[in-house]
């Protein structure tokens, strides 16, 4: 069983009649070097968001204490193996965050 489109069929797409999308311009673009204060602009919002992300992962680990506490006091004061492995995971969990600092993300 053979299938066939036949597309000479059609003469006029709808598609032809639509007005451009808003902001759009018919004319090519140039390929003109930004200039200094633009340059000047970008770099310094590439600075500030190197902060924000130097700041962000700074912060990280304070973030999780709260939750890091709940664990524990809901695991309680018995010698159980939950309590015990949540109390590794807190031991464990700043040194694997200092090793893995150079890694990136």
């Amino acid at each position: 069983m053979s299938f066939h489109l036949d597309y000479s069929s059609i003469e006029h797409p709808r598609w032809k009649d639509l007005p451009p999308p808003p902001g759009f311009s018919p004319q090519p673009t140039t390929n003109a070097k930004p200039s200094k204060k633009q340059a000047a602009a970008a770099a310094s919002s590439h600075a500030v968001l190197k902060e924000k992300r130097a700041w962000s992962l700074a912060i990280s680990p304070v973030k999780s204490l709260p939750m890091q506490v709940f664990m524990l006091y809901m695991s309680g004061s018995g010698v159980q193996i939950f309590s015990m492995g949540i109390v590794l995971m807190l031991l464990l969990t700043p040194f694997k965050n200092i090793a893995g600092m150079n890694a990136g993300t």
